[in-house]
């Protein structure tokens, strides 16, 4: 147990603070939607032994439809990330998982089959950065491939460039 909780501190200091940065500072990066009503923007900076991660998120309504979109980025974003580093795709009853470029940056796209929804992450920083970054949004109503149209939106590059000085 001891070593599990040195193992944690030394990846903590290994991938670093999630660059100062305050989850303010991303609100503009989740603009209004044409055709959706948008909550307020909302976020959070957590601090641990075994890293940082700062996020924002916001959720957009139109009828039935539901996006909701996060972008996170900090050392604790790894492990969000690293399971899905994995090249692995799976297609089930239930739903299909499958790797992707979204405007040139790798994500995964994870699509539900019973009801129509599921989530889309894309990763925003380079694959060993030290404070990763991922863009992620959750669909319920609409699948993820139709909610990628509203990426254009969200201004990828711009925020992948704040992202990672």
């Amino acid at each position: 147990m001891r070593k599990l909780a040195l193992a944690a501190i030394l990846v903590g200091l290994w991938v670093g603070p999630a660059l100062g940065l305050n989850y303010t500072e991303l609100y503009s990066y989740l603009p209004n939607l044409p055709g959706f009503k948008a909550g307020e923007p909302t976020g959070m900076t957590v601090t641990t032994p075994a890293g940082e991660m700062t996020t924002a998120e916001r959720t957009y309504t139109a009828e039935a439809r539901r996006l909701t979109v996060r972008i996170a980025v900090g050392g604790m974003v790894q492990g969000m990330w690293f399971p899905l580093t994995m090249q692995v795709s799976y297609d089930t009853p239930e739903e299909r998982m499958e790797s992707l470029k979204v405007e040139g940056f790798p994500a995964k796209r994870i699509t539900r089959k019973k009801e129509k929804g599921g989530t889309l992450v894309i990763l925003l920083s380079r694959e060993n950065a030290s404070a990763p970054a991922l863009f992620m949004v959750e669909c319920e109503g609409l699948t993820p491939s139709e909610a990628q149209k509203y990426l254009r939106y969200f201004r990828l590059k711009e925020l992948a460039r704040k992202l990672n000085p």
